[in-house]
C-alpha cells in the first residue's frame, strides 16, 4: 500500500484555512474562535446528613453541596460548556488576546496566517503562520512555520513553536539542534499576558534559526551512508544501550532486527513493538514519500524518521499535533537529527 502524506499537524481536517485574513480579529471569526471563557466555582455533591450548612454550602434534592476550595471550572460563555478544572492562580487567556500578538508579524514580507482551530469543545486552540523564508537543501525546499497553542482546560500553558516542514512529503522536522529548544512556553499565571506581548522576539529569532538550520540540513545532505549504516542508525535511535549491548553479546546483528528475526528479538530481549518501528523506518527510508531523491544520505536518514512519525504512525488529531510538535515524537526526531549531525563531524 502506498504511503500517503498526512500533512502538517496544524492542517488536520478540522483546521480552518485563514490565509486570506489580515488581522487576529478576522482569524478568530473565520475559525469560529470568537467566543470567550470564564472561571466558575466547583461544588462537591454528597449525601445530606449532619453536615452544617454555611454560606458556601447548600442542600438540594436530598444532597449536600459544598464548595471545593482552590478549584474552579473553566467554561465557554457562549454555550455554557465546561472545558476543564483549574487552580485559583490560573489566569485566563482569551482567544483574541492569545492571537493578537501575531498581528505585528503579519503582512507584506512578513509571516502569513495559515490555519486556526480548536480541539474538542475548545479545550485547546491554535493558530499557525508561515514565515516567508524557505530553506533549500540543494533543490529540496523546506518551509518554516510558527505555531501558537493554548489550552482552556488547564492541560498546558501558552506555547509558541517554530517548526520546519519539508514540502515534498510534509514531514514535520524538528528545529531544535543540540538541546536548543524550538519553542517557548508560559504557564497561565499572572505574568502570562506580559510574556505573550514580548513574544515578537521569537519572530526575529526564527529568521536567524532559518540560516543555521539551512547549514545543518545541507551538511546532512552531504553525508553518505550505505544500507548497513542505515540499519545501524535506526537501531541505535530506537533501542536502549542495554538492548544494543544484548545484540552484541548474543552475536546478533542490526540487520536481523530490521528483518524481524525472531531468535534475535528473543535473545536480545527486544520488544516486537520496537522491532516493528525500526523495520518500518527502514522501509520508509527506501520507499517513503520523497525518499528516492535523498536515499544514501544523512538527510535521507533524518527524513525517514520524521516521515515515519509524520505519515505512518497512527496518532491523530490533538495527540498527533502535541507529539509531533512538543512531545515524544518531536524528541525522537530531534535525536535523529543530532545523530546525523554527529556523523557530519566525524566525516
Amino acid at each position: 500500500m502506498p504511503i500517503v502524506s498526512k500533512g502538517a499537524p496544524f492542517r488536520y481536517n478540522g483546521a480552518i484555512n485563514v490565509e486570506n485574513c489580515q488581522t487576529a480579529e478576522e482569524v478568530i471569526k473565520q475559525a469560529n474562535l470568537d467566543w470567550s471563557v470564564e472561571k466558575c466555582p466547583i461544588f462537591g455533591q454528597m449525601p445530606l446528613g449532619v453536615n452544617r450548612l454555611d454560606n458556601e454550602c447548600f442542600a438540594h434534592d436530598e444532597n449536600y453541596y459544598a464548595k471545593i476550595s482552590n478549584a474552579y471550572g473553566i467554561y465557554r460563555t457562549d454555550l455554557n460548556i465546561p472545558l476543564g478544572i483549574v487552580k485559583d492562580r490560573y489566569n485566563i487567556v482569551q482567544n483574541i488576546d492569545a492571537f493578537t500578538f501575531f498581528n505585528d508579524a503579519i503582512g507584506k514580507d512578513k509571516a502569513i496566517w495559515q490555519t486556526a482551530g480548536y480541539f474538542g469543545n475548545g479545550e485547546r486552540v491554535f493558530v499557525s503562520a508561515k514565515i516567508p523564508k524557505n530553506i533549500l537543501v540543494e533543490d529540496d525546499p523546506v518551509e518554516n512555520y510558527l505555531v501558537f497553542t493554548t489550552s482552556h482546560d488547564g492541560s498546558s500553558g501558552v506555547k509558541i513553536l517554530f517548526t520546519p516542514i519539508r514540502i515534498i512529503c510534509q514531514n514535520t522536522l524538528n528545529a531544535a539542534i543540540k538541546e536548543s529548544s524550538n519553542y517557548i512556553s508560559f504557564r497561565h499565571t499572572d505574568s502570562v499576558h506580559d510574556n505573550i506581548r514580548t513574544v515578537t522576539d521569537i519572530i526575529r529569532a526564527s529568521n536567524a534559526k532559518v540560516e543555521s538550520l539551512g547549514e545543518a540540513y545541507n551538511a546532512m545532505r552531504k553525508v553518505k551512508v550505505d544500507d548497513n549504516k542505515a540499519m545501524e542508525y535506526f537501531n541505535k535511535l530506537i533501542l536502549s544501550e542495554t538492548e544494543i549491548e544484548n545484540l552484541k553479546i548474543t552475536g546478533h546483528t542490526y540487520q536481523e532486527i530490521v528483518y524481524k528475526n525472531y531468535q534475535a528479538m528473543c535473545d536480545a530481549n527486544i520488544s516486537t513493538k520496537k522491532v516493528n518501528v525500526i523495520s518500518s523506518m527502514y522501509d520508509y527510508y527506501h520507499g517513503g514519500i520523497g525518499q528516492k531523491e535523498i536515499l544514501g544520505s544523512g538527510w535521507g536518514l533524518y527524513n525517514a524518521v520524521s516521515g515515519y512519525y509524520s505519515n505512518v504512525d497512527n496518532a491523530v488529531g490533538l495527540k498527533r499535533m502535541d507529539s509531533l510538535l512538543y512531545g515524544d515524537k518531536s524528541k525522537k526526531i530531534q535525536r535523529a537529527g543530532d545523530i546525523v549531525l554527529n556523523m557530519v563531524k566525524s566525516a
